[in-house]
């Protein structure tokens, strides 16, 4: 790919401030990515904002999308691999972090592969319910995190594949590094009585394993 020397400024301008180094927080200490790792995350990022806009152009009629191919057991559990569109093989829980916010088609396969049957899309987050979730959670609600709610995934709780609804009380904004660490680490979130999440750490950084909160953007009055 070649492009202009303007073009190239545009776009280190709109990764400089995405590609920050994260704020030091007791749960993770100090960011230790290098800068190319930071901007790698940085132009996830974009990406990923880019892909709601609305205004970007269709596919066929469609928004854009992305195709991903695996079991019905491997979706479940996280287990195995799934096939990423035009990239490859991914892992079957990257496939689960990737299902959080889109839509889903099924498919059914017979035993050698052939298309049987092509479900209806289903959407999990509405554009009501994110709203709902960026006034509720102001951002990733990860301890310590400051991400704003446009770089931010909503997330089951309640697996969707585990027959989560989508609903408020079962959904949290967090943002790509904070998915996938809620989907690869003994971390987990809930919804406490008062209706915001709370998280729970995993033993070996607190053996009684207190639940914690992001207050860096509270937005209850």
């Amino acid at each position: 790919m070649k492009t202009d020397a303007e073009t190239i400024a545009r776009l280190k301008a709109t990764l400089d401030p995405l590609a920050k180094p994260r704020p030091t927080s007791e749960e993770e200490g100090r960011d230790t990515r290098s800068q190319w790792e930071r901007l790698g995350d940085a132009f996830a990022t974009f990406v990923r904002i880019g892909m709601g806009n609305p205004d970007i152009p269709t596919q066929a009629g469609d928004s854009v999308h992305v195709v991903v191919t695996l079991g019905l057991d491997e979706l479940k559990t996280g287990i195995g691999h799934a096939c990423l569109d035009l990239v490859g093989d991914i892992s079957a829980t990257d496939a689960r972090i990737l299902a959080c916010d889109c839509k889903v088609i099924p498919v059914t396969l017979g035993s050698h592969g052939e298309p049987l049957d092509v479900g209806r899309a289903q959407r999990l987050a509405t554009p009501a319910q994110r709203r709902a979730l960026a006034i509720r959670d102001g951002g990733c609600a990860f301890p310590g995190c400051d991400a704003p709610p446009q770089q931010c995934t909503a997330h089951h709780i309640v697996f969707w594949a585990h027959h989560g609804e989508t609903r408020i009380d079962n959904l949290v904004l967090l943002c790509g590094k904070h998915h996938r660490l809620i989907h690869n680490s003994d971390w987990e979130v809930r919804i406490a009585s008062d209706g915001y999440p709370e998280f729970i750490p995993p033993a070996f950084i607190d053996p009684a394993r207190a639940p914690r909160r992001n207050t860096m953007h509270t937005t209850r009055t």
